[in-house]
């Protein structure tokens, strides 16, 4: 709303300024025995007046019932009707209250014949006031097209924050189940590890509901909660798994959306783990780039059984979709099975309008 008052104070400031300015240029030339003559600058302004008044009728009001309802006939009759009250009310005002007081030019034996004249004076009004309507109606649509396209805009902004808060609440749930189902598994082999297990998902259940509603979020707060996530999944993990991660301090100021690496690191620990064969995760979240920040994940590949919902990619596609909501053409996301290994890595270019 401010911003809209804003742009209609500039835009007053603008028309104030060039309509002052035409009106008041004839002062630096119109003398008369050195000494300016406000009756000719009268007689110049009144056409001036008249112009105004065709701008503004249909800058308010023609332009906008007529033109814009596609009426292009009754935008045409109504103009020809305002040009003709307008110019007999022109030539009627300067016959009455202003030739009279204009001293007649020496030259006016030069001039064309009063018949003549009146014609050019006839159609020099006629085409002024077609150029005004004509600047009228050109700046009135784009002011048009600007504020379709902010409304466009801004309708696109609602669309994505809508579609981005449905896959979050669909997010939300699957990491909870996820990790619940981790707890549960390790209170039947250490009841103490999951009591700190359950401290630290409070934890990370606090940002999930709070931190992550935002759109951006501080870079060093998504990785220390995904590097708390794999503090708490590594609590259960048998001593035939081999976990590695390497996870970059950020700097301060650098944001990002939420839990966008959450997914390819909870796959890890679904489809990497096996309760007998030896088994490896990998996690490096690294810099490669200046405003660039990589998530790499390694781990060994033992796919769920089609019966297993948790295997379900549920994940994945949530990632793939907001991705493409948040980060469109400044992303890549690579998913690549290599023998035994699964291999996922997200690279995002972090010059985003993240405010």
């Amino acid at each position: 709303m401010l911003e809209i008052q804003k742009n209609r104070s500039i835009q007053f400031s603008i028309h104030f300024i060039i309509w002052g300015i035409i009106a008041f240029f004839p002062l630096i030339f119109m003398y008369s025995e050195g000494e300016r003559n406000f009756i000719r600058l009268l007689d110049f302004s009144l056409p001036l007046i008249f112009l105004m008044i065709v701008f503004y009728t249909n800058y308010f009001l023609i332009i906008s019932h007529y033109l814009f309802n596609k009426k292009i006939l009754q935008f045409f009759l109504v103009n020809v009707l305002l040009f003709a009250v307008s110019i007999f009310l022109l030539n009627y005002i300067k016959h009455f209250y202003f030739v009279g007081y204009i001293e007649i030019p020496k030259f006016q034996n030069h001039l064309p014949p009063p018949s003549n004249k009146m014609e050019i004076l006839f159609l020099r009004d006629v085409f002024s006031m077609t150029m005004t309507v004509g600047l009228a109606t050109a700046i009135k649509m784009t002011l048009q097209w600007y504020q379709s396209q902010a409304e466009q805009k801004e309708l696109e902004k609602l669309h994505i924050e809508s579609e981005l808060t449905n896959l979050k609440n669909q997010l939300n749930p699957h990491f909870l189940f996820n990790t619940l189902n981790n707890i549960y598994s390790l209170i039947a082999l250490n009841q103490e590890h999951a009591q700190n297990a359950v401290h630290q998902l409070s934890n990370l259940i606090r940002y999930v509901l709070y931190e992550s509603d935002n759109l951006w979020v501080p870079l060093k707060k998504d990785l220390d909660f995904t590097a708390n996530y794999i503090k708490l999944m590594s609590l259960r993990l048998p001593s035939h798994v081999k976990l590695e991660t390497d996870i970059i301090q950020a700097a301060e100021g650098v944001k990002i959306a939420p839990l966008l690496f959450m997914s390819l690191v909870e796959n890890a620990f679904k489809h990497g783990i096996s309760p007998t064969q030896s088994s490896n995760i990998i996690v490096r979240i690294s810099i490669p780039g200046n405003n660039k920040v990589q998530c790499h994940v390694e781990n060994s590949n033992f796919p769920k059984p089609e019966s297993d919902k948790s295997g379900s990619g549920i994940g994945l596609n949530n990632l793939r979709k907001r991705l493409e909501l948040l980060y469109p053409s400044a992303y890549e996301l690579s998913i690549d099975e290599k023998g035994s290994t699964y291999i996922s890595t997200l690279t995002l270019n972090l010059n985003q309008d993240s405010k």
